[in-house]
C-alpha cells in the first residue's frame, strides 16, 4: 500500500486557507475585487503567505503538502522541483484543465484550450499558436498593433486613476484583437467583466446563460468580419468543433491582465526616475533594441513582483509519486506565483525592482519565476503581449513625465511591497519634450 503524502494538520489547514488560498479567492481570480484588493495590501497577504509556506516546508519537507476542501483534494506545492515538473509534464498527467480553472472560466469561455480536456485540446492550442504567431518573437501583426497602441496612449494628458487608465487600454485591447470597430464597444468589455465577476466563484458563481450567449454572439460577429491586420484575422470564421472565436475571450481576458501590469510599472517608474534611462535611450535608438529589450524587461518584472496570475492550477488524474509518496488520482496542484516570485533565501533580488534580471540571465536558474508559466502550456501569447506593453512603456516614458501621487509613491519607498494594489494607483501624466 502507497504511503500517501502528507495532510496537513487540523491546525495548519486552517492556516493554508487563511494566509495562502483563502486571500487569493477573496481578491478574485479571475476579475480583481479592488476593496479586497486594498485589504490584502494592508493585511501584506503574499508575505504571509510566504511565511506560512516557509513554515510547511520546515514542518513536512519539500511536500507538496494535501488539505481536503469540499469536493477535492488540493495539493500546496513548496518545492521549486515541483513547480517545473508540473509545468513540464502537462497536460499528461497534469491537466491544466483542473476542476477548480474548468468551474470559472466557462462562465465566459467554454471552449477555451484551457478548459479543453478532450481530443480537441491539442488543435486548439495548435489553433491559439497560429493566430498568435506564438514561435515568432514579433507577431506578423506587430506593426499595427504598436500603432494602435501609440495612437490610444497620445491621449493620456491628465491625473488617472485604475478605471481611467483601463477605459484606455481596453481600447487598446479591442482594437488589436477584434478589429477598428470594435473600438468602442464597451459593451462587449462590461459582458466579458460581469462574466468574470461570476467565475470569481467557479462552479459557486450564477450562470448568466443569456449574457453569456449575447457576449460569445458578439465575438463570433468580429471574427465573421474579420477587420485585416487584427487577432482574429487569423481565425477561420467557419464554425467547426474547435470553436476558433471561443478562443477569443482568453484573449481579451489575459490583455487586461497586462494592463494590470502596466499600470503598476508606470507607478514604479514615476518613482524612480533612473529606471528610465535606458528604456529612454533605446527608443531613441531603435535600431539597436529593435524588440525594445528594456522596456520589455520591466515589464516582465513588474509581472515577476506582483503577478497577475496569482495562483497555477493543474490536476492529475491518476495518482502521482513524489519522493516515494503518492498523491491520489485528481489531486489538484496550485502553485501560487508570488511564493516562488518573492523569496528572498532564494532570490537576492526578491524584494527590488531589478529589470536587468531579465537581460543578464539570472531569471533562468533553477528557482522557478514564471510570469508566462513554463512547459507545453506556456502562455502562447507571450509574445503579443510583450510587444504591445514594451511599446505602451517606451512611448509613455519618452513623451510624459510621470507625476505619481503621494500616497501610491510613499507605498514603493524602500522594498518593493509583497502585496500592491493597482486600482489605488493614481498618476498624472504631463508632455514632454524628451525626443525632441
Amino acid at each position: 500500500m502507497p504511503t500517501l503524502l502528507p495532510f496537513a494538520s487540523a491546525l495548519d489547514h486552517g492556516r493554508i486557507l487563511a494566509d495562502v488560498l483563502g486571500p487569493i479567492v477573496a481578491q478574485g481570480p479571475i476579475l480583481r475585487r479592488p476593496r479586497l484588493g486594498t485589504l490584502a495590501e494592508r493585511l501584506h497577504a503574499d508575505d504571509r503567505a510566504l511565511r506560512r509556506v516557509r513554515k510547511l516546508r520546515r514542518r513536512y519537507g519539500d511536500g507538496p503538502v494535501l488539505i481536503r476542501v469540499p469536493g477535492r483534494t488540493i495539493a500546496v506545492v513548496l518545492a521549486a522541483e515541483d513547480v517545473h515538473r508540473l509545468l513540464a509534464e502537462t497536460p499528461e498527467p497534469f491537466a491544466a484543465a483542473s476542476g477548480e480553472k474548468v468551474g470559472a472560466l466557462t462562465h465566459f469561455q467554454p471552449h477555451a484550450v484551457l478548459v479543453t480536456t478532450s481530443s480537441l485540446r491539442a488543435p486548439r492550442r495548435e489553433l491559439n499558436e497560429h493566430a498568435l504567431d506564438s514561435r515568432q518573437p514579433v507577431h506578423h501583426h506587430g506593426h499595427r498593433f504598436v500603432e494602435v497602441v501609440q495612437e490610444e496612449l497620445d491621449g493620456l494628458h491628465a491625473t488617472l486613476g485604475w478605471n481611467d487608465f483601463r477605459a484606455i487600454w481596453s481600447r487598446v485591447v479591442r482594437r488589436i484583437v477584434l478589429g477598428d470597430a470594435a473600438r468602442d464597444d464597451t459593451a462587449l468589455t462590461d459582458h466579458l467583466d460581469r462574466l468574470r465577476a461570476d467565475a470569481n466563484w467557479a462552479q459557486l458563481g450564477p450562470s448568466h446563460d443569456a449574457l453569456r450567449t449575447r457576449f460569445l454572439s458578439g465575438i463570433t460577429q468580429y471574427v465573421e468580419k474579420a477587420e485585416p491586420g487584427s487577432l482574429v484575422s487569423a481565425l477561420d470564421p467557419a464554425p467547426t468543433a474547435l470553436d476558433p472565436a471561443g478562443q477569443v475571450p482568453h484573449w481579451l481576458f489575459a490583455f487586461d491582465a497586462a494592463g494590470i501590469a502596466l499600470w503598476r510599472l508606470f507607478a514604479v517608474l514615476g518613482t524612480r526616475p533612473s529606471l528610465l534611462e535606458p528604456i529612454i535611450e533605446e527608443a531613441r535608438h531603435p535600431a539597436s533594441s529593435p524588440l525594445l529589450a528594456h522596456a520589455g524587461a520591466a515589464v516582465q518584472e513588474s509581472l515577476r513582483l506582483w503577478p497577475t496570475t496569482l495562483v497555477v492550477l493543474r490536476q492529475a488524474g491518476v495518482p502521482t509519486v513524489w519522493r516515494d509518496r503518492v498523491a491520489p488520482a485528481g489531486t489538484e496542484f496550485a502553485i501560487v506565483s508570488s511564493v516562488f516570485h518573492r523569496d528572498d533565501e532564494a532570490l537576492d533580488f526578491a524584494n527590488r525592482f531589478e529589470p536587468a534580471v531579465w537581460l543578464d540571465g539570472r531569471t533562468d536558474g533553477a528557482w522557478p519565476i514564471i510570469p508566462f508559466s513554463e512547459g507545453p502550456a506556456a502562455c502562447p501569447g507571450r509574445n503579443v503581449v510583450l510587444l504591445t506593453t514594451s511599446a505602451a512603456v517606451s512611448h509613455v516614458a519618452t513623451r510624459y513625465e510621470l507625476d505619481v501621487a503621494p500616497a501610491t509613491r510613499a507605498r514603493l519607498a524602500g522594498a518593493m511591497p509583497g502585496t500592491f494594489n493597482h486600482a489605488d494607483i493614481r498618476i498624472g501624466f504631463w508632455q514632454n519634450n524628451r525626443m525632441n
